[in-house]
Formats: structure tokens, sequence, C-alpha cells
């Protein structure tokens, strides 16, 4: 039987630091890190090229999770809205809705009557499926909420979009921002938007990687309340929400 080669030459000795005992073939049996100042001077760049890449294709990963559960949401939220409208859906239909969902997907927390209603206001705010693609699914699903309560003009509500994306402010930041009127004091129109990932090291980034809509609809979070989740992004009263489109089914149950 011949030997296998050995990868190991005798100008190149096996000098890897270790703990304990070296196995029988000589290789390291815990090979431990050794310190920088033994290292090739490129290491440095390489190390820092390598973790920028890891840091993109992470948020690139989770960005695409969470645009796809927003598109989700628009996708429900244009049902619930077009069955209202044909066939009079009222909140006891959207309570029936809520339990079946919950019961067939439990560990989502996105399946509530209160957040039911705020895919329907989505899909009513943004009819233009290119729009929703393009820029609304780039934004967590807590941002597009405060959005939708807080910002009522188009226009001033799709540069906070923009400049949320760009500059990759957290929810709260978002808020401030609003708070300040700032589209009031420097804001312009905005007629392209340009694909984009918010920066690797933003808040945004930082607040996407624990959004707990999108990890348990991936199911990869421990179960958590819903009503937490819920208490946490500040949501509206059920009863608000009714009030906005009772007109649409009076008379309708």
């Amino acid at each position: 039987m011949m030997k296998k080669p050995s990868t190991k030459t005798a100008s190149q000795p096996d000098t890897r630091r270790a703990l304990g005992r070296a196995r029988p073939d000589g290789e390291a049996m815990f090979p431990i890190a050794p310190p920088k100042s033994e290292l090739p001077s490129s290491y440095g760049d390489a190390l820092q090229e390598l973790k920028s890449r890891i840091q993109q294709a992470r948020l690139r990963t989770v960005l695409a999770a969470n645009a796809a559960m927003i598109q989700l949401y628009w996708d429900m939220g244009r049902t619930i809205l077009a069955r209202q409208e044909r066939e009079g859906w009222g909140a006891k239909v959207i309570d029936r809705l809520s339990a079946d969902l919950r019961e067939a997907f439990p560990d989502m927390s996105g399946l509530s009557p209160r957040n039911l209603l705020f895919m329907r206001s989505f899909a009513e705010a943004y009819p233009d499926a290119e729009i929703v693609k393009q820029l609304v699914s780039q934004l967590p699903w807590g941002h597009i909420v405060k959005l939708l309560q807080r910002v009522k003009p188009q226009g001033a509500r799709h540069w906070y979009m923009c400049q949320a994306v760009e500059e990759g402010w957290s929810r709260s930041i978002l808020e401030l921002q609003i708070d300040r009127r700032l589209f009031e004091r420097q804001g312009k129109a905005v007629n392209n938007f340009a694909m984009t990932l918010p920066p690797a090291d933003s808040d945004m980034a930082a607040q996407i990687f624990k959004d707990p809509y999108l990890f348990d609809m991936l199911g990869t979070a421990d179960p958590r309340r819903e009503t937490e989740v819920e208490q946490a992004l500040v949501l509206p009263t059920i009863e608000q929400l009714e009030a906005e489109f009772a007109p649409k089914k009076r008379g309708k149950s």
C-alpha cells in the first residue's frame, strides 16, 4: 500500500503553537493563535478585507430576508383591502383571520389583528408594487409603521425613507428627525432612489439583525410573547386603527 505523501517538508517544520501534546503525526492537537507580531506584514490588510466581506454578505442576506417579509406584508395587506372593499370585511373577520393565522404559524409575531390592519394601511398607502420593491422593502417593518403613523404627505414620507436607508437611521433616530421636522427644514423632492445598502455599522443595520418580526417569521428566534414585541414598537391601539377605516365598513360585519 502506498503511503499518502506528507504536506510538510524538512525546510517547513510545523511551528504552530499548541496546548497539550502533539498528535502522533506531529500536527498540533489544540492549536492556538500566534501573536500578530509573528505574522506577515500584509496580514492586517487581508483581515480587514475579509471582515468587510463578511459584514456585507451578512447584511445583504438579512436585508434580502427583510425585503421578502415586507413584500409578504404588502401582499397580505392588498388581500385584506380588496376583501374589505368587495365583501365588507370588518373587525370580526380580521380577528378570526388573525386567530387562524397564528394557529398555523405560532412562532410569527406579526399576525395580530393590529398588525394585519397595519398591513392593510400599508397596501392602501402604497398601491405601486415597484415603489414597494425598490424602496419601502429596504426598511424594517417598525420604520414603515412609524412613517405611516406620523408622516401623512407622500412626498415627505418618501424623503424620510430615502434618508433612513442612506444614513442607516434607527427607528428612534427616524422619530427624532420627524419631531425636528427635518423634511420641512432641508428636504427636497426625491425623484430617483439609488439602490444601496445602509452602512454596515449603522444603527439600522444593527436593528434589522435583531428585528423580532423578521426572525420570528424565519423561525430562527427564541419564542417571545407577541404583546411584548408590539409594546416595544409602541404600536397604536386597535381602536385607533379601526377608527381610521370605520367609514368604509360602516353597516358591514
